[in-house]
């Protein structure tokens, strides 16, 4: 309902982004600069980080920044819940530096989402937009959340005793489930993806806080690339950027897991009956080295092909050159890494369970859904037929455009005005 809708004003305050997992808030941020709105986009991570700074996915942002963004240096997030105030009073004169006006709304993400209560004592309109695990596993406040025991061998909490570790990660869980009720709204993924981010939302909206559902991709990284179908030269060329996360669940939550084992295993399968083959993998995740184990005892490391982890202009370059993509076959969902393949046209074998059950997605789609070894060897034998995998390459840069649109997600929650 449009009584619902937060205000925005082309000649307001600014629309202030913190917090920038996998750069994933920027296409937002980038839509409301394409419609005129004032934007103050805070990037976090250091210059060595890849993943979540935002000129290493938009071709048309540069480093030095324009100055609608701007560098927050934090050390690490995870200080964030412990240092609220101080976080709090330096974004404030980081804001007030570049505008006059009070912000018309912050835009937090990660664990800037702590900063709520803080935020909202100046009758600031607070979003708390997440990008999975910051509400999922960090905002899970209930007896069921292992979060407290996995992750105190991990980040800062590692140099502790584990009984301290365990009374801090509990105070971060509860401050960030905090940060989510205090705010006038809160967007996550569709219902079904995650048990315990549906928790989540059910206690959220309990108390009364718009929750909203997102799950769009921005292409505007792709605008420049070339869409059109290639048949393959020599050799099929498959091509996975998933990261490998299917034993090490730092945060807890086994249905993140990739299913990397799965998918090796039906890779190993198709080589056995076509040796004609090349599949590219990206050394990124926790589990890289076990999948490389995993790829030896199976045979198929004769045809992996590794990649260093790299900026996403250079991961086109793989998109391109690919004949069949993979996004993740295990027990999590289909993210920009499919929705990448899928808008450039790139036949996608990935599992469709929790879309499909959410009803996002209709069942007749061009994905072709695998959740075990047998379903990808089956998925690769008819995608082996340049005929099939042109006519799965038309109907996915239909299917992306109609179904990963943000510009919804935006018009539900702002009211747009001069």
């Amino acid at each position: 309902m449009s009584k619902d809708k937060i205000k925005l004003s082309k000649d307001g305050g600014p629309i202030v982004f913190l917090g920038s997992m996998n750069a994933m808030p920027m296409m937002y941020a980038m839509e409301l600069k394409k419609m005129g709105y004032p934007v103050l986009y805070f990037v976090d991570g250091a210059q060595k980080d890849i993943l979540n700074r935002p000129e290493n996915h938009f071709s048309d942002i540069t480093y030095p920044y324009p100055s609608w963004i701007k560098e927050l240096k934090v050390p690490s997030q995870m200080l964030i819940p412990f240092l609220r105030l101080f976080f709090s009073l330096i974004i404030t004169h980081k804001i007030s530096r570049n505008s006059q006006k009070k912000p018309q709304v912050y835009i937090l993400n990660g664990f800037f989402i702590t900063l709520s209560p803080l935020l909202k004592k100046t009758n600031n309109k607070v979003i708390s937009l997440s990008h999975g695990s910051d509400l999922d596993s960090w905002g899970d406040n209930s007896a069921l959340n292992k979060l407290s025991t996995t992750f105190v061998n991990f980040s800062l909490f590692k140099f502790l005793p584990k009984s301290v570790s365990k009374k801090l990660i509990e105070l971060v869980i509860n401050r960030q489930y905090l940060g989510l009720n205090k705010s006038d709204k809160v967007i996550y993924f569709p219902k079904f993806f995650n048990e315990a981010g549906d928790r989540v939302i059910n206690k959220l909206k309990e108390n009364n806080v718009k929750c909203y559902e997102r799950y769009d991709v921005s292409f505007e990284p792709l605008k420049n690339e070339d869409r059109s179908y290639k048949a393959s030269n020599e050799k099929l060329c498959i091509f996975s950027g998933v990261r490998f996360l299917y034993e090490s669940f730092s945060e807890g939550n086994e249905l993140y897991s990739k299913g990397n084992d799965i998918m090796i295993r039906g890779l190993s399968l198709f080589f056995q009956q076509n040796k004609n083959i090349e599949v590219h993998f990206v050394e990124k995740g926790p589990d890289v080295d076990k999948a490389k184990l995993l790829c030896d005892e199976l045979g198929l490391s004769p045809v992996i092909i590794w990649h260093k982890e790299m900026k996403f202009l250079d991961l086109l370059k793989l998109y391109n050159r690919s004949d069949i993509c993979f996004d993740q076959v295990g027990k999590h969902w289909v993210g920009a890494i499919g929705g990448y393949a899928l808008w450039l046209g790139k036949p996608l074998i990935a599992n469709i369970e929790r879309p499909i059950k959410s009803g996002v997605w209709p069942t007749n789609n061009p994905i072709l859904n695998a959740t075990n070894d047998v379903d990808i060897l089956n998925s690769l034998i008819k995608l082996n037929n340049n005929e099939f995998r042109q006519q799965k390459s038309m109907e996915s840069k239909e299917f992306a455009e109609n179904y990963f649109s943000s510009y919804k997600l935006i018009n539900d929650i702002f009211k747009f005005s001069d």
